[in-house]
């Protein structure tokens, strides 16, 4: 359960940094008539538990007991492109008025934002691991 926990706060931190400071107008000067007046909470929570459940079980728990951890950081970017791509690329696909632009730069978040979360949630479950040895 602490690597979900861990890997969660780290995750949930980073994306909402990105949302609420570094992103800034970003989205809603490209798709702005897109958005919602509002977020969808249960939505937007459940998506945040699936995802991190998806990351723990198929890069940070595999990263946990590999040598060396740059196979995790690559797998974790691995990871971003792809689930990002899968709903970028279908938005884009599917509704008006998606720029390239905004598909290609929250691709690119996604693999960062992946590879952000494994590495950091690595580093702490490792400090946690060796202060109970």
């Amino acid at each position: 359960m602490p690597v979900v926990l861990v890997t969660g706060a780290v995750f949930g931190a980073l994306d909402a940094l990105w949302l609420g400071v570094v992103s800034g107008d970003f989205y809603d000067d490209r798709i702005g008539h897109l958005l919602a007046e509002s977020p969808n909470a249960a939505a937007a929570g459940a998506f945040y538990v699936v995802y991190v459940l998806g990351l723990v079980h198929f890069v940070v728990r595999p990263g946990l007991r590999r040598s060396p951890r740059r196979r995790a950081l690559l797998d974790a970017a691995v990871f971003g492109v792809v689930t990002y791509a899968t709903f970028d690329l279908t938005a884009m696909a599917v509704f008006r008025d998606v720029p390239l632009v905004v598909v290609l730069v929250d691709i690119a978040w996604g693999a960062l934002l992946c590879t952000l979360t494994t590495a950091v949630a690595l580093a702490v479950l490792a400090r946690l691991a060796r202060g109970r040895a």
